[in-house]
């Protein structure tokens, strides 16, 4: 069965912090608190990602701030167009 690698590293966590003792509470507290923490940082790296796109495409703001994206290209805005597209 194939397994995440965070899986087996939080287990190797748990094991180190719990020691040899086999207290299931402190597994299972010390096992909800590494999985919510992976979903954190998941996504943190998400919301970068997304971050460093709308920054290398322009930041989506490519028009004027008073005028909607839909009226902007119906208008035909930023092409050589004077009729609607």
């Amino acid at each position: 069965m194939l397994t995440r690698v965070t899986d087996t590293i939080i287990e190797e966590l748990i094991t180190l912090a719990c020691g040899e003792k086999q207290d299931p509470r402190c597994r299972h507290l010390l096992t909800h608190a590494l999985h919510g923490l992976v979903r954190v940082a998941q996504a943190e790296q998400l919301q970068q990602m997304r971050m460093d796109v709308e920054v290398a495409t322009g930041g989506g703001r490519s028009f004027p701030a008073d005028v909607s994206p839909d009226v902007k290209f119906a208008a035909g805005y930023g092409n050589a167009s004077t009729r609607p597209t």
